[in-house]
């Protein structure tokens, strides 16, 4: 990255090159302590990217449930081994008020003024707030419907701005799974399907933890084949 470098008032300023284009990114994350964690730092790094979307993620690890008392299960799951048999169960280890995407944006508008001293590029905490979305969290690798964190990952896949989108996957890939099923079920009939199809696998890269709720194994793999993925 190229940067120019001003000193105002014994301050020193990096300013971001006019034509300098930034990565698009979204963040989709759980409420593991290591996204919590990788998540403030990576608001630090705010400066050099796009962000796009900051999206409440479930996994195997972490699902929220449905509020209707609905049970949930899937063979394998740390629920079963070591001789336990938890589930099914209403919901798995998401906190009953969980905020810690909220949490992490409100502690980055605490410092916001000293971080925007060293690099105007950083975005405005209500900038962020606005990119906040709920994903699939309801249940581990489900993609049946639609969510506003997938809404808005599909709407950003559809988009045509330049230059390629980063998705990453911190938690589980249910949530980018259900919009790009969202896309196919929307276009895989008519005559525009294999030119959206080109143009999502020359724009999308999956970031993804591994593949934590089975998703890219079901469905994002058998259904799109050419989606770069970087485990």
């Amino acid at each position: 990255m190229l940067i120019a470098l001003f000193t105002t008032n014994g301050f020193a300023h990096a300013q971001n090159l006019p034509n300098e284009t930034r990565p698009r990114i979204v963040i989709t994350a759980d409420p593991e302590l290591d996204d919590n964690n990788s998540l403030i730092r990576f608001l630090l790094y705010s400066s050099d990217v796009e962000i796009e979307g900051l999206i409440y993620a479930s996994s195997a690890f972490h699902w929220k449930g449905d509020s209707k008392r609905t049970k949930w299960f899937v063979p394998g799951r740390e629920y079963t081994r070591f001789g336990l048999n938890l589930c099914p169960c209403e919901s798995w280890r998401w906190g009953e008020d969980e905020h810690f995407i909220h949490d992490a944006v409100y502690t980055y508008a605490n410092v916001y003024a000293n971080l925007k001293i060293h690099n105007f590029n950083y975005p405005a905490p209500d900038v962020l707030r606005g990119k906040i979305r709920i994903g699939n969290i309801e249940f581990d690798g489900d993609i049946s419907k639609d969510s506003p964190g997938s809404d808005l990952i599909k709407t950003l896949i559809l988009d045509d701005k330049p230059g390629q989108l980063f998705i990453t996957a911190w938690g589980g890939q249910s949530t980018i799974a259900r919009a790009l099923k969202a896309i196919q079920e929307q276009y895989e009939f008519t005559a525009n399907w294999e030119q959206t199809k080109l143009k999502i696998y020359r724009k999308v890269v999956l970031l993804p933890s591994s593949d934590q709720d089975d998703t890219y194994a079901n469905y994002i793999k058998p259904n799109w084949p050419g989606v770069y993925h970087m485990f």
